[in-house]
Parts: structure tokens; C-alpha cells; sequence
């Protein structure tokens, strides 16, 4: 079964902007090894100004930043003069794992500490997943004249055939499988969260905070979120009406979400930026695999799995927990924020 996961990103997004890089300084990744042709420029093109800066910024945050690509050397020639303090390993030969291995030694790092971004999910996923990389598939930037065109074409046909075969329960498994598990609310640490710069934690009510039609949440949970409110943003996202929502507003400052449409992340989203506050400064805690945490996921921010307060739900919650007893057993760990016990790094934001 590992095998069939080898081509799957643990993430995909459009391009390399979009990578949310303080999240993983945030989870203790230290490195990031990019591709080179359609990663980090058109194929047989020189890098953008916008690129230059990107890597600038995330070695200035602390990263450790390499181009590992199977393109000859000189093909990365005006890269090099323009970026010096990164280095670049060619004629990789990925997926072999040979020079992707040199660059992590070279670098003194870990594989698992570090991130593996590229275009291709046949040489960079693999070869970043065959050495246990946290691996981000990015689109590949538009081919240049028909040839180019073609090319770029079918990398993304040949990875729509790979997601809509065995692929997408690999995929599914993925965008469902939260940083952390916690057997209740009670068991997060939040304080460590804070300190490490979390700014808004969004919790689901039912089942979370309070029984499903429960009248109002008991005292623990309350001062919980009194407790926490106080210190940073707090925010009830649920899917429902429920009397507890009501009992709440009138017994705490707590803003509260109804009608939130998991898993979809538009209010999420709107929340972020009413606090102004990046994906690493979000917390999602929730009792749901395919609500809370698939929609913490598709908005690229931490999430918590806690086990739900009672069995006591609706149908349609009922029918999704078949689901997650499916895909439970695909799920990998994902990284979490470091534990107390580990040295403490300065936390810096990067865009």
C-alpha cells in the first residue's frame, strides 16, 4: 500500500507563493529544497525578480534553502549570480535519490525537517516521499510555444489519471488527517500553542465543546474558553443552531459562527482576515474528520482532532463516521508543533 502513496503530495497548491513557509518554521522544518524548471522558473528561462526575493526572505527567516533539478548546471547559471547563499545540486537524476541525499547532507539536515517542493509528482514527489520530505506539488508555469505547451499539459493529465484512480483515497486521507489527535479539549496545550505564536483558535461546538443539543456547556469548558480569550482570539465555527450557541453569547464575549458550512472554508477564511492573522497563527480544534479538520486543511492552517463528547449525533454525522473508519487506517502522522521539551526556535513570520 505504501508503494501506491509515492506519487502523492501531502499538499498541492498553485504556485510557490502560495506555500505557507511560517507554518512550517512553526512546525520545526528547517529546510527547503525547491526544483528548478517550471518550480522556480519557466523551462530554460532565467529566475523572476519576485523568486529572488521569496528565497532572500526565507534564508533571512532561518531556513536552509536548495535547488536540487535534474537540468544540467549551466542551465542555472544567472540563478546562481543572483542568488549565491543557495545552493544548487544538478544533474539530479530524480526520482534517484542519490544527489537529493548529497543535498541534505550538504546542508546538515534532516528529511524529515525538511520540505521538497517541485512540479512534477514522477521525479520530485517521489523522490521527496521515498526519503520521508514533506513534499508540496506546485502547477508547473505555462510551457512556452507548443512543445512546452504539451508537456505541461499532460504533467497535469497524467496526474488527474493518478488522483482519479487509486490516487484520490490516498489524496482524501491526506486533506483529512489532522496535526494532532487529542482524546478531548481538555488534553491541547494551548499555552505552548501560544507561545509559539498561535493568535485564533476556532473550536466546533457539538460534540467538541458540548453534547449535541446540549442546553449549555459545562463549567470546565466555559472557563476554557474564558481562559483563552483572554489571552488571544476565540471563535465557535459550527455547523449548526444549537441551544449551547445561544447559552453561550449570553455567558461569554466568545465570537460565535452559525451556519458555517464545513468544510468549506469561506468563513474561515473571512475570520483570518478580520483578525489579520496568517495560517500559522490559526488553530482548528474539532470532533470531526470530513467537517473541522478537512476544512482546516483545505485552508492550510493546524488542526486537532479531539474524540467526540458522546455518541449521541445526527444521521448525516453518523454516515461520516463510516467514512472516517475507512480512511482512518491511511491516515500518516503530520508534523505537530514541536514539544516543550524541544529546544525553543524564534518563531519568524514569513509571507
Amino acid at each position: 500500500m505504501e508503494f501506491f502513496r509515492k506519487p502523492i503530495p501531502r499538499e498541492v497548491v498553485k504556485n510557490v507563493h502560495e506555500i505557507s513557509y511560517s507554518k512550517f518554521k512553526l512546525l520545526g522544518f528547517d529546510t527547503i529544497i525547491f526544483d528548478y524548471d517550471n518550480t522556480l522558473a519557466p523551462f530554460r528561462r532565467d529566475v523572476s525578480g519576485d523568486i529572488v526575493e521569496l528565497l532572500n526572505r526565507l534564508l533571512d527567516a532561518g531556513f536552509k534553502v536548495a535547488v536540487v533539478t535534474n537540468a544540467p548546471l549551466k542551465r542555472t547559471e544567472m540563478f546562481r549570480k543572483k542568488l549565491p547563499r543557495v545552493q544548487v545540486f544538478a544533474k539530479a537524476r530524480k526520482p534517484g535519490l542519490k544527489t537529493v541525499k548529497l543535498a541534505v547532507r550538504r546542508l546538515d539536515s534532516k528529511p524529515s525537517e525538511t520540505v521538497f517542493v517541485g512540479d512534477l509528482f514522477f521525479t520530485d514527489i517521489i523522490a521527496g516521499n521515498r526519503l520521508g520530505m514533506y513534499t508540496i506539488l506546485v502547477e508547473p508555469y505555462p510551457g512556452v510555444g507548443l512543445f512546452l505547451g504539451t508537456i505541461a499539459l499532460l504533467e497535469r493529465v497524467s496526474y488527474s489519471v493518478l488522483f482519479y484512480t487509486f490516487g484520490w483515497l490516498f489524496r482524501i486521507s491526506e486533506l483529512a488527517s489532522p496535526n494532532e489527535w487529542r482524546s478531548s479539549i481538555f488534553e491541547v496545550d494551548y499555552d505552548h500553542m501560544i507561545a509559539s505564536g498561535v493568535k485564533l483558535f476556532v473550536f466546533d461546538m457539538d460534540n467538541t465543546l458540548a453534547r449535541w443539543r446540549a442546553s449549555k456547556l459545562d463549567k470546565k469548558a466555559l472557563e476554557l474558553l474564558k481562559y483563552l480569550s483572554n489571552r488571544v482570539h476565540v471563535t465557535v465555527l459550527s455547523n449548526g443552531n444549537s441551544p449551547s450557541l445561544n447559552w453561550l453569547a449570553r455567558n461569554s464575549d466568545v465570537n460565535i459562527l452559525r451556519h458555517s458550512h464545513k468544510p468549506f472554508t469561506g468563513k474561515l477564511i473571512k475570520l483570518m482576515k478580520k483578525y489579520n492573522v496568517s495560517k500559522s497563527e490559526v488553530v482548528v480544534v474539532g470532533d470531526q474528520l470530513f467537517t473541522d479538520i478537512l476544512m482546516s486543511n483545505l485552508a492550510g492552517v493546524y488542526s486537532v482532532k479531539v474524540e467526540p463528547i458522546s455518541r449521541n449525533e445526527i444521521l448525516f454525522t453518523r454516515l461520516l463516521r463510516i467514512f472516517e473508519r475507512i480512511v482512518k487506517p491511511l491516515i500518516k502522522s503530520k508534523p505537530s508543533i514541536a514539544s516543550k521539551n524541544k529546544t525553543k526556535r524564534e518563531i519568524k513570520r514569513v509571507k
